[in-house]
């Protein structure tokens, strides 16, 4: 009987790492010997191997699966195998593995001279081969591997919000109503109120337009360009005068705006 112990440090994240080898059917593709791994009950498996060209096959109990932490199995009948896999975050988007394999030498490997030694070797090399199909994504996919913090939906920013679309200017906003476009421009609110008077042509509702506050307001803004860019939600273009070299509109321009 022998035991032995080695250590992997892979670029993919805890919970990616540990999904993969909570997934018993994936053993095959990386550990030497092993044919195939079917799950037979809750916590059982059945195991067939390829041990030197003779065909062996063995049930095995899944003894613990602790979430991102640890991974055992051991067979339940014929010769003892087992193993016990420890994972560590070595930080966000880095995982260690640790795995400490039992097994009955004379089975595993009937004709190695130095059996210790040849498991260790054959252990480190099951290692390499899962940290490279996880790397390269050829295990449990790219995408997963980058991990559920990484992921952004489209339209939603970093920090989980959804992100708001710029407000459209006033000169925009007064063409689109002159010429009748039925669809909200950006900035503008969703209500049904405001879908239906769009799709009313010239009657919409413009006071929900930034920047306009009444039909009057299509003549100062209906086809001119308005100096200082787009205006910000609620008021005018920003111009020189309206900014304190700190970027802030000043209260008592922002107060003149509504007497032009």
């Amino acid at each position: 009987m022998s035991m032995v112990q080695q250590a992997v440090e892979i670029g993919a994240p805890l919970h990616a790492v540990y999904e993969q080898l909570a997934t018993f059917e994936n053993y095959p593709q990386f550990m030497t010997g092993v044919r195939r791994v079917t799950p037979i009950g809750n916590d059982q498996t059945h195991w067939i191997m390829d041990v030197e060209g003779h065909r062996r096959e063995f049930d095995a109990r899944i003894t613990e699966c602790s979430l991102d932490e640890r991974v055992s199995w051991a067979s339940v009948e014929g010769p003892l195998l087992a193993e016990t896999i420890t994972l560590r975050p070595m930080g966000e988007t880095r995982t260690q593995i640790v795995a400490q394999l039992e097994a009955d030498v004379a089975f595993l490997l009937p004709s190695a001279r130095h059996g210790e030694e040849t498991l260790s070797r054959r252990l480190k090399a099951d290692l390499n081969t899962f940290k490279s199909l996880i790397e390269t994504g050829r295990l449990g996919g790219a995408d997963r591997l980058r991990g559920a913090s990484s992921k952004q939906f489209s339209g939603t920013s970093s920090t989980g919000s959804r992100a708001r679309p710029a407000p459209a200017s006033p000169a925009s906003v007064a063409a689109r109503i002159r010429s009748g476009r039925s669809n909200p421009g950006a900035g503008w609110g969703a209500s049904a109120g405001e879908f239906s008077n769009a799709n009313a042509g010239t009657n919409a509702d413009i006071a929900s337009a930034p920047g306009l506050g009444s039909a009057a307001d299509l003549d100062r803004f209906g086809g001119q360009a308005v100096s200082g860019g787009a205006a910000p939600m609620g008021g005018k273009a920003m111009g020189a005068r309206d900014v304190r070299g700190d970027g802030v509109i000043n209260e008592e321009e922002r107060g003149n705006a509504h007497d032009l």
